[in-house]
């Protein structure tokens, strides 16, 4: 029985597996499930099947013959074949989330990379709250308003601006002893480190602070703003549903990406600690 999940998908709502997913198999065949989603039946999804000609273990190795010259192996549960682009990243539309929000709901709030999002959506939970978000990581702050989270959009930002501000002190002292002339990284790093006796242990300090705050806001972004952004999709979902009468139109308002943002976010942030900077 293998359990290489490469090209599966869950044996209950069909989506697509990762490696990151947490995944579980069937004692019996071996079908992949989403934990989430064995636990919610309590048992296989092809419970119906074990035992006979079409159990998963059995039809996952065996080609079907077909009349004709060529056999073709097939796959009956994990084909999908899809006419065009499949936005939903082979979750079914009418999948639930929570009670009224379904995948369906979710890819016309969420409009962009859709794709990536719904069946990501479906591994995260209270217990399982980790995931990678590249692009969050790079852009902790410029992500988050991109996609219309303000107030932790705002909130990174402004630790991301202590954290270079922190730097400030160590930085001012290295570029006043810094020779004009271009050097070579690795002569520079040298030079850097013979000053380190001659500068304040203090700015030292703050500067080694700064650079754990930053790193750790940005590993912290990458591993939690997809489940983050689950529950602010949900939780915009449910109030919209809840007030609003042209939910179609509230979705395109409140939800989406501005892309412009992650530009205007980090730029922000640069040029408010430039300001203070000079002030200093």
């Amino acid at each position: 029985m293998s359990l290489n999940i490469k090209g599966s998908s869950c044996a209950r709502c069909k989506a697509y597996l990762f490696e990151e997913d947490d995944i579980v198999f069937c004692p019996v065949c071996g079908a992949p499930h989403h934990r989430e989603c064995y636990n919610a039946i309590g048992h296989c999804a092809l419970e119906e099947f074990h035992g006979t000609d079409q159990e998963y273990s059995k039809v996952k190795q065996e080609p079907i013959e077909e009349k004709g010259p060529k056999t073709e192996q097939k796959n009956i549960f994990n084909e999908q074949r899809f006419i065009g682009f499949d936005f939903l990243g082979g979750v079914p539309a009418d999948y639930q989330f929570e009670k009224d929000v379904t995948a369906e709901d979710c890819k016309k709030f969420i409009l962009a990379n859709t794709h990536r999002y719904i069946p990501k959506f479906i591994g995260l939970n209270k217990r399982n709250k980790v995931s990678w978000n590249w692009v969050a990581f790079l852009f902790p702050c410029g992500w988050t308003l991109s996609r219309k989270m303000y107030k932790n959009g705002i909130i990174s930002g402004i630790l991301i601006l202590i954290s270079s501000l922190l730097s400030f002190p160590f930085n001012q002292t290295v570029m006043a002893a810094m020779p004009q002339d271009n050097i070579p990284y690795p002569e520079l790093v040298s030079i850097i480190f013979d000053m380190l006796p001659e500068i304040s242990g203090l700015s030292i300090a703050l500067a080694f602070a700064g650079l754990l705050l930053e790193l750790g806001i940005r590993i912290y972004a990458a591993l939690f703003s997809d489940y983050n952004y689950k529950k602010f999709v949900i939780s915009s979902i449910k109030k919209i549903k809840s007030e609003n009468d042209d939910i179609e139109f509230e979705y395109r308002k409140k939800g989406g990406i501005n892309p412009f943002l992650i530009v205007i976010g980090e730029m922000t942030i640069k040029f408010i600690g430039n300001f203070i900077v000079n002030l200093l």
